[in-house]
């Protein structure tokens, strides 16, 4: 057996010896599903067809929603409450260069009632995983948890936190918004002429002197509600001082003591109660510390999967600037699925191509 294969092989071992089932969910999936919960920006990574019956499908892009969404499925039919389930196969997206098909590892905890214990085990897989190829350089962690209790918390118009909220994570898109709040011209889209029933006529008479239809993409009424949202949201002005503190927050970065001094301090100044969320960060920084042997260990504020339903701490582990696993906390995930309460979950997912590429650059170095 060639090493590639062996290693190939303590990968799947790996599973099962974690407490894991194996799953392996379709290559084709509802696209709605991604397009509905991993965002925008992902949904345009997706590999498309469509049916004999119109409904849109897609290669599968990952496997956490699809293995969700069956656990979902099988807690109605049998009541199944938990779920360790791992997976390794194929996952397929569009990249600009390069292949569009690629290996991934992972695994998924659903419905675990310690959360605390359920994430180290989601980083204990994960660093598993990546030993068997290479020693572990650096892990980055971030907390959705800190910033959303930040966002609870500061001076900012309701209306814009779910704004801000999304944004998270993807640093170009969440700088320009800052800077456009920052300038007030920027985000005024005019004076409201109409109530919204005048509105919606309006727009609807000149789509039809337009010949564009009504339905099948955006009617009338939701032209008219998406002018009005941007009517509110130009007339709730965030105050500058949030914005400099946002902007303060999301550019703390580095090691990981270090980084959460800067954040605690930065909050205690503000008068912002953060101590819950920082303190679980720095208890699982310390158990990475003390179990693992990790050259660095960063946190980055601004920092999150750029996947809308993860939660609370969240991971990436790397080398030479390259991400070998990425994970974290979901806790939304399933309730958004359709469950009647949040179900508490946790996972990551190893690149298993980047894990050999290093072996192979290795050998060449050789």
């Amino acid at each position: 057996m060639s090493e590639a294969n062996n290693r190939r092989n303590q990968l799947s071992d790996l599973i099962s010896q974690k407490g894991a089932v194996l799953s392996n969910p379709p290559m084709l999936l509802p696209a709605n599903l991604f397009f509905e919960l991993a965002g925008e920006e992902f949904g345009r990574r997706l590999l498309l067809t469509s049916g004999v019956n119109d409904v849109e499908y897609c290669l599968r892009p990952e496997f956490t929603i699809a293995i969700a969404n069956e656990f979902l499925q099988s807690q109605e039919k049998n009541q199944e409450q938990s779920a360790a389930i791992g997976y390794m196969g194929k996952i397929f997206r569009q990249r600009a260069k390069g292949p569009s098909e690629f290996d991934q590892l992972g695994i998924e905890y659903l419905g675990q009632t310690n959360v605390d214990l359920t994430l180290e085990k989601t980083f204990d897989f994960a660093l598993s995983a990546i030993k068997i190829y290479s020693p572990i350089s650096q892990i980055k962690l971030g907390s959705i948890a800190i910033f959303e209790t930040i966002l609870s918390q500061i001076d900012i118009p309701k209306v814009w936190q779910p704004r801000i909220r999304h944004r998270f994570g993807q640093k170009q898109g969440m700088s320009r918004l800052l800077k456009r709040l920052s300038d007030p011209q920027t985000n005024n889209v005019g004076a409201l002429p109409w109530n919204k029933q005048e509105l919606t006529k309006v727009i609807t008479d000149q789509m039809l002197a337009a010949s564009l239809p009504l339905i099948g993409s955006r009617t009338p009424e939701e032209i008219a509600n998406r002018y009005f949202e941007k009517q509110q949201l130009a007339s709730s002005k965030v105050p500058k001082q949030t914005i400099s503190f946002l902007q303060t927050y999301l550019n703390i970065k580095g090691e990981a003591s270090e980084a959460l001094s800067a954040v605690e301090a930065l909050a205690n100044d503000n008068g912002l109660d953060i101590k819950e969320p920082l303190e679980r960060v720095k208890t699982h920084i310390k158990q990475l510390q003390q179990k693992y042997q990790i050259e660095q260990i960063i946190f980055d504020a601004s920092f999150s999967p750029r996947l809308d339903y993860y939660t609370g701490i969240v991971f990436e582990v790397t080398n030479n600037e390259k991400t070998l696993a990425s994970g974290g906390e979901y806790h939304r995930l399933l309730q958004r699925l359709g469950a009647n309460s949040q179900i508490n979950a946790s996972g990551c997912s190893v690149w298993i191509d980047r894990l050999e590429q290093i072996i192979n650059l290795n050998e060449v170095r050789l």
